[in-house]
């Protein structure tokens, strides 16, 4: 993975002088001349040559639908804020450092405590789970002085009990101002809390459910109190984007959603603020003068320009070459474009940035699909390929997962190992693996009775002797993913070399709606499919509710799962995977206890193959051969986190 990297010291010390200096002119008092005087000629100062503002254009692949923080937002809306707001925290690689606050709030530098709260029937509750619910009898939950599944206890309904309570104390750093000079506040953010908590304003509600109270001690101090019982690994998580209260707290927030100001020139405290939004064309923004590293000579750019332009990976790069373009960031799909990049980066054309995950793209299994719901028929249902491990297994010992790695990701990417990238914190290294092993493959096909009866390689084996299906079934496999240059290309490896091995795969392509669309009758969201090639993404908490059996689409949650909403499309279960889930989600501050829980999670998965992780995505972005500063952080919101510090130059300081 290619890196290109300013350490934070560096940054706060990067300070830009000045290319022109002014001759400042003193004009002395007037005074009224002796008539018979000879006047001076008058001098006039010459006009002085304008330096045209440095700008900086990048290209996105869309036009944001709004800049307001509780709309609909994707990749391309936060680059844009990344801009406005700097922060609140900045992820790198996995880990959070704090830009608005003093520090992350943690048990070790005492921004997080916890106390006892004294609890009876009915009151709101943290379960182990973290699940608020009404305190009744048999509810299991930590008590005060508990932080471990070890000592957690279920609540005998009797008398009054005391709770571990958690407290988090976020401290902002002072100075900071909104972009009209207004002093930033604590109560900017507990403002923010209150929008979100609106039903008008559609956010998830689980972290406000969490919440006790949000609240500002003072200017620059937030106190975040849980409900009893609740305890979290990752308190940054209960920090609310602050919003302008002196500006927009007049209005409801169901008038934030509406309101043209709010969506299309937000206040914020970073580098740069809105000084146009020519729609369909481009968002045009200049310097903030009022922002807080202002004194370091930042941001270097005095004008930042977002234009819009389709996914067209041929024409994008050529808008890099003709300067069109200074940056394309990853929301513009380049990741089938890797080898014209690489040659472009060799002949110094461009800068290219590569980095591996958190993207990963997986080849579901259809193991239990709906139609099995009310018992298994050969006759009538979909026919039974994968509820035997073995046909499992020899789908992942025939494609050719190393195809992918080489001529579709360019070597950027791993074989994945696990469901988590390499560098993840979590990622569990002592799984079983499965290298492309054709022979390994059929040995287990001639095991479970598929059978290659003709002697022809390139017609599909058929079932002889196989259990839980007709006799003579073809081992044919309906496979299904959505309409994009790069499924089509992982697709056509995956027919290739499951085709090697017998299998006859039918490609459908789909549109992504289509792709997703909920109901019994849709293919994914349905559990209609044999293969189903779906993408993930991987924050810094493992989504261990991926395989679990309570979030398997079904006609009784009405084909959205459960609580995350339904993403278990293989239909799989496990009860030791959804002990560990539970467990892992009951962990509370055991971090120890929390990540030997995940490991063994991936295991199970990579054993059980409800899915095959085939490979990471690789995140791309190109830009001018001489600018400096840009470093791509693929666990970060936005690739532009520190846009403050980009620099032309013909060396760069990381080169």
């Amino acid at each position: 993975m290619k890196s290109y990297r300013i350490s934070k010291n560096l940054k706060r010390l990067l300070v830009v002088i000045p290319a022109v200096l002014f001759i400042l002119t003193a004009c002395g008092q007037a005074f009224q001349p002796d008539a018979t005087a000879t006047l001076p000629p008058t001098v006039v100062p010459p006009t002085p040559t304008l330096i045209p503002p440095k700008t900086l254009v990048v290209c996105i692949n869309q036009e944001p639908e709004s800049l307001y923080i509780y709309k609909s937002s994707n990749r391309a809306t936060w680059s844009v804020l990344e801009a406005i707001y700097d922060g609140p925290f900045d992820t790198e690689n996995y880990e959070l450092t704090p830009v608005l606050l003093k520090e992350v709030p943690s048990l070790e530098n005492g921004g997080v405590s916890l106390q006892a709260a004294t609890v009876s029937e009915g009151d709101p509750v943290s379960n182990v789970n973290g699940d608020i619910v009404a305190l009744t009898n048999g509810v299991r939950v930590f008590p005060a002085g508990c932080t471990t599944p070890e000592c957690a206890v279920d609540w005998d309904g009797a008398a009054p009990v005391e709770l571990s309570q958690m407290v988090v104390t976020f401290n902002l750093l002072e100075g900071i101002t909104w972009s009209d000079g207004e002093p930033l506040k604590a109560e900017d953010s507990v403002f923010s809390y209150t929008v979100s908590a609106d039903p008008t304003t559609d956010v998830t509600k689980i972290n406000i459910n969490r919440t006790m109270a949000y609240e500002a001690v003072d200017d620059n101090t937030i106190r975040w109190t849980g409900q009893p019982g609740y305890l979290t690994l990752n308190p940054a998580a209960f920090f609310w984007i602050p919003l302008p209260k002196h500006q927009l707290g007049a209005l409801t927030p169901e008038q934030l959603l509406a309101d043209p100001q709010v969506n299309t020139n937000p206040l914020g405290w970073g580098a740069y603020k809105i000084d146009e939004w020519a729609a369909g064309d481009h968002i045009r923004l200049v310097k903030n003068p009022n922002y807080y590293r202002a004194g370091e000579g930042l941001p270097y750019f005095d004008v930042l320009v977002y234009r819009f332009i389709p996914s067209v990976p041929e024409a994008d790069l050529s808008m890099v070459l003709t300067g069109e373009c200074d940056i394309i960031d990853t929301s513009v799909a380049l990741e089938n474009q890797l080898i014209n990049i690489r040659e472009l980066e060799l002949d110094g054309k461009v800068r290219a940035y590569f980095g591996m995950g958190p993207e990963w793209e997986a080849l579901n299994f259809g193991i239990k699909p709906s139609t099995y719901d009310d018992g298994y028929n050969p006759y009538n249902d979909r026919a039974d390929f994968f509820s035997d491990l073995r046909m499992r297994q020899a789908v992942a010992y025939c494609v050719d997962r190393e195809n992918i790695q080489t001529n579709i990701t360019l070597n950027q990417s791993d074989i994945p190992v696990t469901t988590l990238p390499p560098n993840h914190p979590y990622a569990a290294t002592n799984t079983v693996t499965y290298a492309h092993n054709p022979a390994a493959g059929t040995a287990l096909l001639d095991e479970m009775g598929w059978v290659d009866d003709d002697g022809d390689p390139a017609t599909p084996r058929v079932a002889s002797g196989a259990t839980n299906v007709l006799e003579g079934t073809t081992l044919t496999l309906q496979y299904y993913a959505t309409e994009s240059p790069l499924h089509a290309s992982v697709s056509s490896v995956i027919s290739e070399s499951l085709g090697a091995c017998g299998f006859d795969v039918q490609t459908n392509f789909l549109p992504v709606d289509e792709m997703y669309a909920t109901g019994a009758e849709e293919q994914v969201f349905g559990r209609n499919f044999d293969l189903a090639e779906l993408a993930w993404s991987t924050g810094r908490q493992p989504p261990c509710f991926l395989y679990s059996s309570t979030e398997i689409p079904s006609a009784e949650n009405k084909w959205l799962g459960t609580r995350y909403g339904g993403v278990n499309f293989s239909g799989y279960a496990n009860e030791e995977y959804d002990a560990a889930c539970a467990s892992a989600l009951s962990a509370g501050l055991d971090k120890e206890l929390f990540t030997s829980l995940n490991e063994r999670m991936q295991q199970i998965v990579m054993e059980e193959l409800p899915v095959l992780p085939l490979f990471f995505h690789v995140n791309v972005m190109v830009s001018r051969p001489d600018l400096c500063g840009l470093e791509l952080d693929v666990t970060a919101r936005s690739p532009l986190k520190d846009i403050e510090t980009f620099t032309l130059a013909d060396a760069c300081p990381q080169d």
